[in-house]
């Protein structure tokens, strides 16, 4: 079971761009979410995903991923407020715990973060579950959080009823003091957080680096146009003549004009960046954008 424990905080880039981080696309062709539901079937996951949403209305985001075989994923609305993220985890529990057998749940919960990278080796991490433990977190060679945390069921009875409860300040210290262990495996060399524009952009080229796809199958490249880096070209986008895109996301429904050029950017999802229009180290529309000069080419 995955905890998508990123839906009960919203960054503030997903804000400015309307979707949530676990919705944004990853490359060319999945979601956040979807990528990470993929990489946990590929491991050897076989059960219910749930999706933990704060917003009902977010629901709509995950309606239509697909669920690989022996996996269902289920969209479940978090209506208790201010109860952090292991107080989440913990009323999750409770309400599935007495719906399952003990061969349903082996012991636990496997709680995804899904504001992180899917760039883990998940087959690894499962394999160093230890369920005699309380804890075991994913991370990378330098100790950053890689996304993914095993919690035993005799650690999740220390989560209250009531209250916010967080992992690492409420959690870990309620499981030390009841004699449980905590223990680290390294599952990836690189992690990131997915929170503003220069994560985002992090997260896509770390997950190119692991094979995700460029462009969707209907992204369209004009002749004359050139895409370059760790570009991604969401659905139904379009980059015309003359274009430069470089290092950026191009978001479903977006254009870019003829003899534009974005680099390190992100276009929302419709946008249109007009003719002409230079495009740095931004999210188009946020903060403005500037007209090249005659001297600046969009193609090389």
């Amino acid at each position: 079971m995955a905890g998508q424990s990123a839906a009960s905080r919203t960054a503030f880039l997903a804000r400015s761009l309307g979707l949530p981080t676990a919705a944004l696309p990853i490359d060319g062709e999945q979601s956040v979410a979807e990528r990470w539901i993929g990489e946990l079937a590929d491991a050897g996951f076989r059960g219910t995903i749930l999706l933990a949403v704060v917003v009902e209305s977010d629901a709509r985001f995950y309606a239509r991923i697909a669920a690989p075989a022996g996996v269902q994923i289920e969209v479940r609305v978090d209506t208790a407020e201010h109860r952090g993220a292991a107080g989440t985890v913990g009323d999750i529990w409770r309400e599935r715990a007495p719906m399952m057998s003990p061969e349903d749940h082996c012991g636990g919960l496997l709680v995804i973060e899904a504001s992180n990278t899917p760039n883990l080796d998940l087959r690894k991490f499962l394999s160093s579950i230890d369920i005699t433990q309380g804890a075991l977190i994913g991370s990378s060679t330098g100790a950053i959080p890689s996304g993914a945390m095993w919690i035993a069921a005799s650690a999740l009875e220390c989560v209250p009823a009531i209250g916010f409860f967080d992992f690492k300040e409420q959690l870990i210290p309620a499981m030390t003091a009841v004699g449980l262990t905590v223990a680290a495996c390294v599952t990836t060399e690189e992690s990131c957080r997915i929170s503003d524009r220069e994560s985002y952009l992090q997260a896509i080229a770390l997950v190119r680096a692991n094979g995700g796809a460029a462009h969707a199958v209907d992204a369209v490249v004009e002749p004359g146009a050139t895409v370059r880096g760790n570009s991604i070209l969401c659905r139904g986008c379009v980059v015309e003549r003359g274009a430069l895109v470089v290092d950026s996301v191009i978001l479903p429904g977006a254009r870019v004009c003829a003899d534009a050029v974005v680099a390190r950017s992100i276009v929302p999802p419709g946008s249109h960046v007009p003719c002409g229009y230079l495009v740095v180290d931004q999210v188009f529309g946020e903060l403005g954008s500037t007209e090249k000069s005659g001297t600046e080419g969009g193609a090389s």
